[in-house]
């Protein structure tokens, strides 16, 4: 036997094993080719009832848990862009919105019906109002420096 056809284990073709050329052999080549033995499961349709009642028992609590904490929460939604806006501006409220002479201070009271437990969370909400509305500012500014002849007068504000 010649030193070319040993593999780089040491010539296991000796040992009675398979001869492979040194490229082939190894751990990482098997991994790589799916030429390690798989685990294949017996399906049977004991298995399979038994393993969804286990998997039911244990999330339905979880879910159950879940739904009263959902049912528990209390959320009032309250609008103040009616009653903070004055008569004069309801139809234009942009225009109250650029007149610095109007005072913008607005007080509102909220009943709550329900008996909360602390910690209680407030959140606002926002309508019509976008995350990238700085990337579309900084956007319109680089086009106007890039030779584009209108600024639009709504991409600065």
């Amino acid at each position: 036997m010649d030193e070319a056809s040993t593999s780089a284990s040491g010539g296991s073709a000796g040992r009675g094993g398979r001869s492979f050329p040194p490229a082939r052999s190894g751990v990482f080549y098997r991994f790589t080719q799916q030429d390690l033995p798989a685990w294949k499961p017996a399906m049977t349709p004991g298995c399979v009832i038994t393993i969804f009642l286990i998997i039911g028992i244990t999330f339905v609590p979880i879910g159950l848990v879940c739904l009263q904490a959902s049912n528990s929460v209390a959320e009032i939604v309250h609008r103040y862009d009616i009653d903070c806006v004055p008569n004069a501006y309801r139809g234009n409220k942009q225009a109250y919105i650029k007149d610095s002479s109007i005072s913008k201070k607005c007080i509102q009271k909220v009943q709550v019906r329900y008996r909360m437990k602390a910690p209680i969370y407030v959140y606002y909400e926002l309508d019509n109002f976008y995350q990238n509305h700085y990337m579309s500012k900084v956007e319109a500014i680089s086009n106007y420096a890039m030779g584009s002849s209108t600024l639009k007068a709504h991409a600065v504000r």
